[in-house]
């Protein structure tokens, strides 16, 4: 049988074929589909349900003067372990034990948390001073509601006018009674040392 070359122009055909598939496999791919950043919070917001809440650890220093006290009597790993079982929040025994070895920074940590309120009440009492957060519950209220002397006309009154005319320290007294003085005054004793320069500090700037 007989083979005969193909023509010039067949061969030139063929290249042209070749180079153009060579062209379209050079190609950049076609752009992808952009992301949705309403998808990748989603999936985020997915994941984080699943994951150890973190969040938690800032507990640490709200918890703080109950984990003190709770110290005398358990290990850092029983408290971890009373608070997920019990209470479904997650603390490290690692976590815990470091707060309780800088207790200074634990307790100035979590008197910050109320300081704006601690300070209206400061400038309140003469000579202002915070000597009144180591008070016991029942001296605090009665130092900071004088009207419970009164008649009960006399108390609506007044605690109205107090109200009205001093806001601010009315929502101080009303904080402090349920966030520091829900603590025990034994345990608030053992946090003067710690705070103490930090509290004159304070007083300093009065």
């Amino acid at each position: 049988m007989e083979w005969r070359l193909p023509s010039l122009g067949a061969k030139i055909s063929l290249a042209c074929f070749v180079n153009l598939d060579n062209f379209i496999s050079a190609m950049p791919n076609e752009p992808e589909k952009p992301v949705s950043l309403i998808d990748v919070g989603q999936k985020l917001v997915g994941h984080s349900k699943s994951a150890e809440f973190t969040a938690n650890r800032g507990l640490v220093v709200e918890l703080f003067p109950f984990i003190f006290e709770a110290s005398e009597r358990m290990s850092a790993r029983a408290i971890g372990r009373f608070l997920e079982e019990d209470q479904n929040i997650r603390l490290s025994a690692v976590t815990i034990a470091k707060a309780l070895n800088d207790s200074k920074k634990g307790w100035i940590s979590f008197f910050e948390t109320l300081e704006p309120h601690a300070t209206i009440t400061a400038k309140w009492f003469r000579p202002a001073s915070f000597k009144y957060l180591f008070w016991s519950k029942s001296e605090f209220e009665s130092r900071t509601k004088p009207e419970a002397k009164e008649g009960p006309i006399s108390r609506a009154i007044i605690k109205t006018a107090r109200a009205w005319l001093q806001p601010e320290r009315v929502a101080a007294v009303k904080f402090l009674t349920e966030k520091w003085y829900s603590i025990g005054m034994a345990t608030r004793l053992k946090a003067r040392p710690h705070l103490e320069e930090h509290l004159m500090s304070l007083e300093d700037k009065f």
